[in-house]
């Protein structure tokens, strides 16, 4: 292969939960070159498996040299990060340089946080953010049932119910997911996270999740309407299938291309086990249920 053709070197800046792993694997095995720098705090030991780096939230000289110094032409931002407090911060030289425009960014939601990073890092340091689903389409949940269990029509009314309430919320820039049982919503994802939005779900008293002994209500997870769509994609793996399970529900459904799955096989098997279904939502899916 001449270098022409030679794959360009991926950095993956590295949040929380599975997904940098998953994509690094799924990198790797398409003939990229992958780098990894672990956020501290917030990224998993296992990235460790590949060539990386930690930095602080705040060190973004150290961040960007690292990507250059690494010859990294794309870089993908994935893996939830706790939103710091300004004063928790620790920034480098560059770091303090840019804090004006990150308390703006900041003031403009989740989404504009990563917009202003994405074009800082483009437009002055000539890096190019790219998606996790332009690296890897198959971690793109598919339009498909992934398991033998299925919704039944009252699960599909919930659904009807979560998806008019995440794109509610997602206009907001509030959160990516929602709890619906019964036709009533039991949460609203925020800046907790889905895991400790399942975990509230699971404390709600017994007869607001459904009947003893069934299983009712659904978990759905939307992109954002009008997100930056290259970072923060909602994601799905073994984690959320355990807490929908431990919390009484019937299932999940999350949009099918705009929902990141990690290891489809092994959450549909998971799935099956405990008898909950997974479904991808279809734009036309979605877009029936919000009329």
């Amino acid at each position: 292969m001449s270098a022409s053709q030679k794959p360009r070197k991926l950095g993956i800046a590295a949040g929380s939960g599975p997904m940098p792993v998953a994509l690094a694997e799924a990198a790797r095995a398409a003939g990229r070159e992958v780098f990894i720098i672990g956020i501290k705090g917030a990224a998993e030991r296992e990235i460790e498996r590949f060539p990386h780096a930690w930095v602080g939230i705040g060190a973004m000289g150290e961040f960007i040299r690292l990507l250059k110094d690494e010859q990294c032409e794309d870089v993908v931002l994935i893996g939830p990060i706790r939103r710091p407090s300004l004063s928790s911060i620790i920034p480098d030289k560059l770091g303090r340089q840019i804090m004006p425009r990150v308390a703006r960014w900041m003031l403009q939601g989740d989404d504009g946080l990563l917009r202003g990073l994405s074009s800082y890092l483009e437009e002055e340091h000539g890096l190019r953010i790219v998606g996790a689903h332009e690296i890897a389409k198959d971690l793109l949940t598919p339009p498909a049932l992934l398991t033998s269990t299925a919704p039944n029509e009252a699960d599909e009314r919930d659904i009807d119910v979560a998806i008019r309430a995440t794109l509610a919320i997602g206009a907001l820039d509030i959160g990516q997911g929602s709890v619906a049982c019964r036709g009533i919503v039991l949460a609203l994802e925020a800046a907790e996270g889905t895991d400790a939005m399942l975990d509230r779900v699971a404390g709600l008293p017994a007869h607001l999740r459904g009947r003893e002994g069934a299983r009712e209500g659904v978990l759905v997870k939307l992109s954002k309407p009008g997100q930056e769509r290259r970072v923060d994609l909602p994601t799905l793996g073994l984690t959320t299938v355990e807490k929908v399970a431990a919390a009484g529900l019937a299932g999940i459904a999350a949009e099918a291309g705009g929902t990141l799955l990690v290891d489809s096989e092994a959450v549909a098997r998971a799935a099956n086990r405990a008898g909950i279904f997974v479904l991808g939502l279809t734009p036309e899916r979605i877009a029936k249920a919000s009329k």
